[in-house]
C-alpha cells in the first residue's frame, strides 16, 4: 500500500512555474499561499526532489496562527547531487528517499531503480506507508511532479494560478515533451474557485 498523493503547484496564468532566471515569488497572493499551507495541515508529509530543497530551502512547515496540529514531515526525493546539510528541513528530522546510502542526518531510505541512479518512487511511496504516512503532499520540482505522473503515482492536486502572464517561457509544470494527446492524463475538476484574485483549481486524477 501506499499514501494518497497531492501535487501542489503555483504557476503563472500561461502555465510557469518561475521565470528564466529561477524567480517564482511570489506568483500567486498571499492568501493563495495561506490557502496552500492550509493544504499542508491535512497531510502527514510534504515531498520536494532535492532541487527544489538547492533552489529554495524550503521550510515544508505549516504556518498559520490558527495551526496547532502536528507538522508534516519533510520529505526529500534525492539523486546524486550532494545535499546542503544546512537547509532549514534537516532541523526537523526529514526523511530522504536516495538510490544509494548517503551520511546525513536524517532517516534516510535506500530505494534506488533499476538504473540505480534515481529513486524507486513507488517503492518509496510504500516505506513512507509503512512508517504511517498516509497522506504526501508533493510540492515540486517539475521532475519530481512528472516522474510522478508518469508512474501514475498521482491521486489529487491543487493548482494556484496567478493573476500574471507570462508572457514567455521560463519552467513548465512538467519538463519534457508532450508528443501526443493520448499521452494526457484524464482528470476529473472538483471545484474551481478565485482566492485572493488567483484561480484554485482542484482536480483527481481518473482511474
Amino acid at each position: 500500500m501506499r499514501p494518497t498523493v497531492i501535487m501542489k503547484a503555483a504557476m503563472t496564468l500561461d502555465g510557469q512555474l518561475a521565470a528564466s532566471d529561477g524567480t517564482s515569488q511570489w506568483i500567486t497572493s498571499s492568501r493563495a499561499r495561506a490557502d496552500a499551507h492550509e493544504c499542508r495541515a491535512t497531510v502527514d508529509a510534504v515531498m520536494v526532489g532535492a532541487g527544489t530543497l538547492i533552489l529554495d530551502d524550503p521550510h515544508l512547515t505549516v504556518r498559520l496562527d490558527s495551526f496547532d496540529g502536528l507538522q508534516p514531515i519533510p520529505v526529500i526525493v534525492a539523486g546524486t547531487r550532494a545535499l546542503p546539510t544546512d537547509a532549514h528541513v534537516f532541523e526537523r528530522d526529514p526523511i530522504v528517499l536516495t538510490p544509494r546510502d548517503i551520511d546525513i542526518s536524517a532517516r534516510v531510505l535506500v530505494v534506488p531503480d533499476g538504473s540505480g541512479e534515481r529513486v524507486d518512487l513507488g517503492q518509496g511511496l510504500e516505506l513512507l506507508h509503512g512508517l504511517g504516512i498516509r497522506r504526501v503532499l508533493v510540492e515540486g520540482g517539475g521532475g519530481l511532479l512528472a516522474s510522478l505522473l508518469d508512474e501514475r503515482l498521482i491521486d489529487r492536486g491543487v493548482i494556484y494560478y496567478g493573476h500574471k502572464l507570462a508572457g514567455g517561457s521560463g519552467t513548465p509544470m512538467f519538463p519534457g515533451a508532450w508528443r501526443t494527446l493520448a499521452d494526457a492524463t484524464s482528470v476529473e475538476v472538483v471545484s474551481v474557485s478565485l482566492v485572493g484574485g488567483d484561480v484554485r483549481v482542484e482536480f483527481e486524477v481518473a482511474r
